[in-house]
């Protein structure tokens, strides 16, 4: 079991509040390390869900020279991070600013990376789950759940995984009973005997009773640690849980899958 001091580094310190133009949810720190080749940069990343920073992603109609047609891209807006400083290690005594870039999102899986636009290195980042061992996950394991709920700094809510196979649009989902809140979409739900990140919070249930609705907040459905890792893996960012790549390395695979793509996409053309 952790001490308070490393539930404060591992569960407190790695989460985020993510801004949009439209939205305010969470995010959190998964990967912060020195750029490959660049003498004392550094570059840091920060999950969160893709319904959080959706209104920044709008898909126009644009003319691709090399196509010789036009093709659909994406125009991506500007979410802002906000990071929390600390005194006598719980109390928030200010934060700061930074413009992020979405470098990654999918709309179906609901997640998307945002790389935090700044040098400087974030010493405390979340540990993912082991992505081999995800199968030893189960039901009444404690769990903490940290996120921005209603705008706030981030909350500290504990409960239990209380279940697996929820399937909701299609896509599987871990059900929890650490209470989660409007705003709190992108933050982490933690094992609470390690401190390792083992899902994103992403809905929460709403009961109807006539002509109103109740938030059932101790109710809520967590993007599982498993959709993370294929999701990064799916979009060639896998610097972030692996150390055997660089982000340079993934880079260059992302740019060749580019190339093969539009490869593709001309001889289906000429067929």
């Amino acid at each position: 079991m952790l001490d308070l001091k490393d539930k404060h580094r591992k569960m407190l310190y790695p989460e985020v509040r993510v801004r949009s133009g439209k939205a305010l949810g969470s995010g959190t720190i998964l990967y912060s390390a020195p750029v490959p080749e660049d003498d004392g940069r550094h570059e840091t990343y920060v999950l969160t869900n893709e319904h959080v920073v959706d209104d920044l992603i709008e898909i126009k109609d644009q003319w691709d020279s090399v196509l010789r047609r036009e093709v659909k891209r994406d125009i991506l807006g500007t979410p802002v991070i906000e990071t929390f400083e600390y005194d006598y290690w719980s109390r928030v005594i200010g934060g700061t600013t930074y413009e992020a870039s979405i470098v990654a999102y999918d709309k179906r899986e609901d997640l998307a990376l945002l790389k935090v636009r700044t040098p400087r290195a974030f010493e405390h980042v979340a540990t993912m789950y082991p992505r081999d061992k995800v199968e030893s996950l189960t039901a009444f394991m404690s769990v903490v759940t940290v996120g921005c709920g209603m705008g706030n700094k981030p909350v500290i809510t504990f409960g239990y995984i209380s279940g697996f196979g929820y399937e909701i649009d299609g896509r599987d989902f871990i059900q929890a009973s650490a209470a989660s809140y409007m705003g709190n979409s992108g933050g982490a739900t933690f094992l609470e005997e390690t401190g390792q990140f083992v899902g994103v919070p992403a809905r929460i249930t709403v009961a109807q009773f006539g002509f109103s609705a109740d938030v059932v907040s101790h109710i809520g459905f967590i993007i599982p640690v498993w959709r993370a890792y294929q999701f990064l893996e799916d979009q060639v960012f896998q610097f972030v849980y692996d150390s055997e790549y660089t982000s340079l390395q993934c880079k260059e695979l992302r740019a060749e899958k580019r190339d093969q793509d539009q490869q593709r996409i001309l001889r289906e053309e000429e067929r």
